[in-house]
C-alpha cells in the first residue's frame, strides 16, 4: 500500500470526524480509522460529509478510511503523525499498545482527549524511552463545531515533535486578532497541554457559574423575562463582556420548547441539575497541590454538587419556609422592578461579571504559573491569553487585555498586579459587591460571585487573620509561627504548666 496520508485521525466520534474533515478541508490528506466493531458506520458517515461538505464547497476533501489498524498506519507518510480523539485513560493506554508495534522511531502520537497531565507525562517518558516515539497531550477547545471550523489547540511534549506537527494544526485552528493568528501554541514539554486545558476547563467552569447566576438574580430578584434577559446578554455581548459564553446564552433563552405541543422556552423545562466530567475538580486538587486559591472554581464545582441533590433541595424548602421566607414567592417569578430598578440593577450585573470574570483568569493563570515553575515547562501565559480568543469556549474579548498585560511583564505573578487590570477591577469590583449583598438579602445564593469578591478582599489586604490561625497551631500542636518585628521561628508556652 501506497503511503499517501498526511496525517491519520484514530476515532470516529463526534469530535474525529470534525477534527478529521478540518484537516482535509485545509488540503491534507486524512487516513481516517475507526474499530471494525458496533461503531465503524462512524466512518462511513465521515466520508459521506466529506462527500456532501466537499460539493457544497467546490472542492475535493480527501479523506481515505480504515477499519484495519496496520493498514491505517501503513497508509500514513514518514514520520507518521496520528492524532487520537478516544476517550481518555485505559483506552489510551490500549490503543497505544496496539498502536507501536506498528510505529517507528521518530512517529508522533497526539492524545487529543481531556486527559489527566500525569498520565500524558508518564506515556511520553516510556514512549521515547522504550520505542524512540514521541507522545504528545494536546487540549482542543471548542466543541464540535470549533473542532470542525477551527479550535484552539494546547499541544504539550517535545519542540521536536512540535515542528512535526505544527503545520497541520496551525491550518487547522481558529485564527484570530486583525492578523488572524492561529490559535495554538507549543504550551510547552511533557503534561504542559493537558494541565493548561485542564486549567481553561476549570475558568469555564467559573464563567458559566457566573452567567447561571445573573440569569438566577434577574429572573427571581429583579422579574426579568426570558426575552429582557436575552436582549441583556446581546447588549453586553456587544461591550466588554463579549464572549461565546454570552452569545449562546443569548440564544438559549429564546429557543422555543423543542416537543411537540411544548410551549414557551425550552430553558424553563430543563431539570437544574448539571452535569461534570471531571476537569473542573482537576482543576481544584491541583491548585491544592501548588497551593494556589481557586475559590472561583470551586465554588462553581460545588454548585453543581449542590444542583444533584434535588430531592434533598426540595425537602430543605418544605422545611426552612417558615424561617427563610423566599423573596420572592415561592413560585419563582419575581415581583417585578421599575424600569430606572431594573436598569440599577443590569448595570451592577455587568460589572459584577465583568469583575469576576478578570478574577477567576486571575486564580487560573496563577495556577499555572505555580505549575510551570515547579515542573520547569516555561509556559507563556500570554500566548495562552493569546490563542484562547479563538475557536475556544472560553473566547472572550478581555483576553486581548490578559494577553497584552502578561506582554508587559511576562514575570507577572497574578493578572491584579497589572495597573491596567487593576484599573477595570477597581471600577468594577463596586458592581460586584452590590449584587452580593442584595442576593443575601434575597435568600439567593451566588458562590460564584461571592467566592469572587472574597477572593478580591482578601488579596488587597495587607494583613489578614492567618495570624490567629497560625497561634492556634502552635497552641495545640507546637507548629510555630513568625513573627513581624523579628527574624526567625518561635513557639509559645500558651498555658501555665499544671502543679
Amino acid at each position: 500500500m501506497a503511503a499517501t496520508g498526511d496525517f491519520g485521525v484514530f476515532g470516529m466520534g463526534v469530535m474525529g470526524q470534525n477534527l478529521c474533515l478540518n484537516m482535509a478541508e485545509k488540503g491534507f490528506r486524512v487516513s481516517a480509522y475507526n474499530r471494525p466493531d458496533e461503531f465503524q458506520a462512524r466512518i462511513w458517515a465521515a466520508l459521506d460529509r466529506a462527500k456532501k461538505e466537499g460539493e457544497a464547497a467546490g472542492k475535493t476533501i480527501c479523506i481515505d478510511p480504515f477499519t484495519e489498524l496496520a493498514d491505517f498506519v501503513s497508509s500514513l507518510k514518514t514520520p507518521r503523525r496520528i492524532l487520537l480523539s478516544i476517550p481518555s485513560g485505559a483506552p489510551v493506554d490500549m490503543t497505544l499498545e496496539a498502536l507501536t508495534p506498528l510505529l517507528q522511531r521518530g512517529d508522533v502520537v497526539v492524545d487529543g482527549g481531556n486527559e489527566q497531565y500525569l498520565a500524558t507525562e508518564r506515556r511520553s517518558k516510556e514512549m521515547m524511552e522504550k520505542h524512540g516515539i514521541h507522545h504528545m497531550g494536546m487540549g482542543i477547545s471548542g466543541g464540535e463545531v470549533g473542532a470542525r471550523y477551527g479550535p484552539s489547540l494546547m499541544p504539550g511534549g517535545s519542540k521536536e515533535s512540535w515542528d512535526l506537527v505544527r503545520d497541520v494544526f496551525e491550518a487547522m485552528s481558529a485564527k484570530a486578532g486583525d492578523l488572524h493568528e492561529p490559535c495554538v501554541t507549543w504550551v510547552g514539554p511533557g503534561g504542559s497541554g493537558h494541565y493548561v486545558k485542564m486549567v481553561h476547563n476549570g475558568i469555564e467552569y467559573a464563567d458559566m457559574q457566573y452567567i447561571s447566576e445573573a440569569y438566577d438574580f434577574m429572573k427571581v430578584v429583579g422579574g426579568f423575562t426570558n426575552q429582557e434577559m436575552a436582549d441583556l446578554f446581546a447588549k453586553w455581548n456587544s461591550g466588554r463582556l463579549a464572549s461565546y459564553l454570552f452569545e449562546i446564552s443569548q440564544e438559549i433563552l429564546t429557543k422555543p420548547d423543542d416537543q411537540d405541543g411544548g410551549e414557551g422556552q425550552l430553558i424553563d423545562k430543563i431539570l437544574d441539575q448539571s452535569g461534570q466530567k471531571g476537569t473542573g475538580k482537576w482543576t481544584v486538587q491541583e491548585a491544592a497541590n501548588v497551593g494556589i486559591a481557586v475559590p472561583s472554581v470551586s465554588a462553581a464545582l460545588e454548585a453543581r454538587f449542590v444542583s444533584a441533590a434535588k430531592d434533598e433541595r426540595i425537602r430543605c424548602r418544605a422545611l426552612y419556609a417558615l424561617a427563610v421566607k423566599e423573596t420572592p414567592p415561592p413560585d419563582g417569578v419575581g415581583r417585578g422592578l421599575a424600569p430606572e430598578e431594573k436598569a440599577k440593577l443590569a448595570a451592577n450585573l455587568e460589572k459584577a461579571l465583568f469583575a469576576s470574570k478578570i478574577l477567576a483568569y486571575a486564580q487560573g493563570f496563577r495556577v499555572i504559573r505555580a505549575a510551570s515553575e515547579e515542573r520547569g515547562w516555561g509556559v507563556q501565559p500570554s500566548e495562552l491569553a493569546r490563542i484562547w480568543r479563538g475557536g475556544c469556549i472560553i473566547r472572550a474579548g478581555l483576553l486581548n487585555n490578559i494577553s497584552q498585560a502578561f506582554k508587559r511583564d511576562p514575570g507577572l505573578p497574578s493578572l491584579l498586579l497589572d495597573e491596567s487590570i487593576a484599573r477595570d477591577v477597581a471600577e468594577a469590583q463596586a458592581g460586584l459587591r452590590w449584587i452580593a449583598l442584595r442576593a443575601v438579602e434575597a435568600g439567593i445564593a451566588v458562590p460564584g460571585f461571592t467566592s469572587a469578591l472574597a477572593y478580591f478582599d482578601s488579596m488587597r489586604r495587607g494583613r489578614c487573620p492567618a495570624n490567629m490561625i497560625q497561634a492556634q497551631r502552635d497552641y495545640f500542636g507546637a507548629h510555630t509561627f513568625k513573627r513581624v518585628d523579628k527574624e526567625g521561628t518561635f513557639h509559645a508556652e500558651w498555658t501555665k504548666p499544671k502543679l
